[in-house]
């Protein structure tokens, strides 16, 4: 990734404007950009178009609505969408947890119209909740949905589609169970693996992998289904029991609404949030990394808007819902997408095809629509995040891997409950238990650093404690849900000190907040420490939260001449060794 600067935080604009970006845009469009833009849509329409198909048997719904998708979806997202990069239409998250939803809603044994107009009206209830959410200026909820625990989710998810699609690529029936149980059973029915379906599929894979690594500017899925179609035509493979997709209807054919009831519509709703959880959690963090590469401004907000307009152009046409897409993105950057309009283009292309070209994709092995999505989720099987994550933090590998671990024993709407409910254990746990240090003098007395755990020098040994003196740093806000934890951690430190300190010097310059709980610490820790003959001091206090201090009445009893300015002066004032006078704090 760039090492940009963090993008800005957007100031709304005045009027329209504010709500649609195209207005800011459109005008300045040069035409020169215009054959960038083209060479960009074509490009990403070989992809959308194969994927889009095989999304749709994730979704469990016919090919052809996978199409439906996308036209509408990319269409408003060009004209209400935040990013200037971000490529937002159908992809294979939200058509998993679509198919997850739709289930337990209408049931297994649901007719194909029942399936298509419930998927359908999920993404329009996903389209509403985005746009009730980006009205409400609630873009600030993604933060609260940790990385750990959607890199666990990614992972899962991406495991959880490839076996899907695994027994189209060995021609067997599909598994029932969860993830695990169906690599189980398509391993274990081995002897049913239909031969000509396994070398189309295998073949399909080597291929399109091979295509990508080698060569990735051609339109690799695109090439593999031509090549699947002319291969099932030339050899008469569906006579050695290759399954193919079948009759493709040209034009758009819509289910009826009126196979969906209230209670239906009322029932989707649940599933509804889970399909922004998982898209917005997915799409504001591809788009704030375009923004920050770019140097241009962010805004979760209009991110929502655009989100919930692709999803109700998703959903009016009876597709599922959309989401921003890695792979369609950096193809168009690729290919040199130079505004949002490539993805206005790629919508028409896409309703072309399905206005004229549908009949092409009848003998399209579903063995090669089975490796074109094993290959576009790979990158999310790939386990380097989880090792990283290992590496770094074995305790977030833990809810890595718990959220995964959900997803494919669970299922995903199971996997997302519990990636949500780790995030506010995560959160919880860090304002419960934040990170504290103390802190030490250099030989030549230049700064103060954090010591190592011992507490008596750091790791290269270039600061050390200063004798007399405990100097510790509470890196968190200063409120009820810690202040037991601050207690009991600063009085253990003074325990372990060895000499025991006759001072101790709190540092508060991370403490920027501190309620009526946090000040009854800071008294109380006066009182404990005074009557052990140890004096307090607290260096580098925000005028904010002295301010509150003194209105509580703590600062009575710690006294103002307990207040310095930096540490330096506060272990000065502790009769600690004095600075050389060119020493910076």
């Amino acid at each position: 990734m760039s090492t940009s600067p963090a993008p800005i935080e957007a100031k709304p604009p005045t009027g329209p404007a504010r709500y649609v970006p195209i207005i800011q845009w459109l005008p300045k469009y040069k035409g020169s950009f215009l054959s960038h833009d083209l060479i960009a849509a074509l490009t990403v329409w070989a992809l959308v178009v194969p994927e889009a198909m095989g999304y749709a048997g994730v979704a469990g719904i016919p090919v052809q609505y996978g199409l439906y998708a996308a036209p509408l979806a990319a269409l408003a997202y060009m004209v209400f969408g935040g990013s200037r990069h971000l490529f937002v239409g159908p992809d294979a998250a939200p058509a998993a947890v679509s198919a997850a939803v739709v289930v337990t809603v209408v049931g297994a044994n649901a007719s194909t119209a029942e399936y298509v107009s419930a998927t359908a009206m999920l993404a329009l209830l996903a389209g509403l909740i985005f746009i009730g959410f980006g009205l409400l200026r609630l873009g600030w909820i993604a933060k609260f949905f940790a990385q750990p625990v959607l890199t666990g989710f990614i992972f899962g998810l991406g495991w959880f589609i490839a076996v899907s699609q695994l027994h189209k690529v060995v021609g067997i029936e599909k598994p029932s169970g969860d993830t695990v149980n169906q690599l189980i059973q398509n391993v274990i029915h081995i002897g049913d693996w239909q031969v000509a379906t396994l070398l189309v599929g295998v073949l399909g894979l080597l291929a399109v992998f091979a295509l990508s690594k080698f060569l990735p500017k051609l339109p690799s899925a695109l090439i593999l289904v031509v090549a699947g179609i002319l291969a099932v035509s030339i050899f008469s493979l569906k006579s050695h029991g290759v399954e193919v997709v079948g009759s493709v209807p040209t034009g758009f054919h819509f289910a009826p609404w009126s196979s969906l009831s209230l209670r239906d519509i009322y029932e989707l709703l649940p599933g509804a949030f889970a399909i922004l959880l998982v898209s917005f959690s997915q799409s504001v963090a591809l788009a704030k990394t375009l923004a920050t590469e770019n140097s241009e401004p962010f805004d979760p907000n209009q991110e929502l808007l655009g989100y919930g307009a692709a999803n109700l152009g998703a959903g009016v046409l009876q597709g599922y819902a959309a989401t921003g897409s890695l792979s369609k993105t950096s193809l168009a950057e690729g290919a040199g997408a130079r505004t949002p309009m490539n993805l206005g283009i790629t919508g028409v292309l896409v309703a072309v095809t399905v206005l004229f070209l549908t009949g092409l994709f009848k003998n399209l092995p579903e063995a090669i629509l089975g490796a074109i999505i094993i290959h576009a989720v790979s990158d999310s099987m790939n386990p380097s995040k989880m090792m990283q994550l290992w590496r770094a933090n074995q305790g977030e590998f833990l809810l890595a891997a718990l959220t995964a671990g959900g997803v494919l024993v669970f299922n995903i709407l199971p996997g997302i409950l519990i990636g949500v409910l780790l995030s506010f254990v995560l959160l919880i746990r860090r304002l419960d238990h934040p990170r504290t240090v103390l802190m030490g003098s250099s030989p030549d007395d230049q700064y103060f650093a954090n010591l190592a755990d011992d507490g008596t020098t750091d790791r290269e040994g270039q600061v050390e404690s200063v004798p007399g003196v405990l100097v510790y740093g509470f890196r968190a806000p200063l409120l009820f849900t810690n202040e037991d934890f601050f207690t009991k951690d600063l009085e253990s430190r003074i325990d372990k000190a060895d000499p025991r300190p006759s001072t101790v010097v709190l540092d508060c310059d991370a403490i920027a907040e501190v309620d009526t709980t946090g000040c009854d610490a800071v008294a109380r820790l006066h009182d404990t420490l005074e009557g052990a003959g140890i004096r307090l001091l607290l260096a580098r206090v925000n005028a904010g939260v002295e301010d509150y201090l003194r209105r509580d009445g703590a600062l009575k009893k710690v006294g103002d001449d307990a207040l310095l300015p930096s540490v330096r002066d506060a272990v000065v004032a502790a009769g600690g060794k004095p600075p050389k006078p060119e020493a910076v704090n």
